[in-house]
């Protein structure tokens, strides 16, 4: 199965879940991967049979942006599931980091893993 990796999208979504933590936007890096069939894109070197990064790029940042997260396993879900409807994926994996933490500790992030099962054929373009 082929991949498409967008890697460490970075966003500010007001996260959180003591009042602290809610008073600001937090950095967060994301990493999608979409798995799907590339061959006919390959063959083809036409945006229409693959799948258009740029649009999953933007959803993303959207969905980062339009309302407060407790958590982001919550942000990481609803970034999944959204692109699961829109695109014709066979699986597909986001990672969300968070960088700035509300405790002390010595650790570069914590990183959360949702996978979601893709919807349609893999290799078919997205959903208009």
């Amino acid at each position: 199965m082929d991949v498409i990796r967008l890697k460490e999208i970075t966003v500010f979504p007001r996260l959180g879940v003591g009042d602290l933590e809610k008073g600001w936007v937090q950095k967060v890096t994301l990493d999608v991967e979409l798995y799907l069939d590339l061959s006919a894109a390959a063959r083809t070197d036409q945006i229409r049979d693959t799948v258009d990064y740029q649009r999953i790029y933007e959803l993303v940042r959207e969905i980062s942006e339009e309302r407060p997260f407790h958590l982001i396993e919550a942000l990481a879900h609803r970034i999944a599931v959204s692109i699961r409807e829109r695109f014709a994926v066979s699986r597909l994996v986001v990672r969300v980091r968070q960088l700035s933490l509300p405790f002390d500790a010595h650790l570069n992030c914590v990183e959360v893993e949702i996978t979601e099962p893709g919807q349609g054929e893999a290799g078919r373009p997205q959903k208009s």
